[in-house]
C-alpha cells in the first residue's frame, strides 16, 4: 500500500475513482460527490467537508487490491477425469 501525504492527496485519488484506506480494513470511495466509508459490514456516507473535518489528521493509504490465483486449486477444479 502506498502512503498518501495528506487529506488533499487522498481526495484527489478518491476523485479519480481509487479506493483508499486508513487501517487496511476500512475502505473509502467517492460516490455522487459523497465519501462512503465501509468497515466491517457498516457503511457511513459523509459529504466532503465532513470527511475533511473528521479524517483530516488521519494517515491514508492507496489500496491496491490484487487478485491472487492459486494455480493448484485451479488445476484441480478444471482437471478432466475419465469415468
Amino acid at each position: 500500500m502506498e502512503a498518501l501525504r495528506n487529506i488533499n492527496e487522498a481526495l484527489t485519488y478518491l476523485k479519480q475513482g481509487e479506493i483508499i484506506t486508513s487501517s487496511g480494513k476500512d475502505r473509502f470511495v467517492l460516490k455522487n460527490e459523497k465519501v462512503c466509508r465501509y468497515d466491517e459490514g457498516t457503511r457511513f456516507i459523509l459529504n466532503i467537508e465532513d470527511f475533511i473535518s473528521l479524517y483530516g489528521q488521519n494517515r491514508f493509504y492507496l489500496l491496491e487490491e490484487t487478485a491472487e490465483i492459486d494455480e493448484t486449486k485451479d488445476e484441480a477444479y478444471y482437471r478432466y477425469y475419465r469415468k
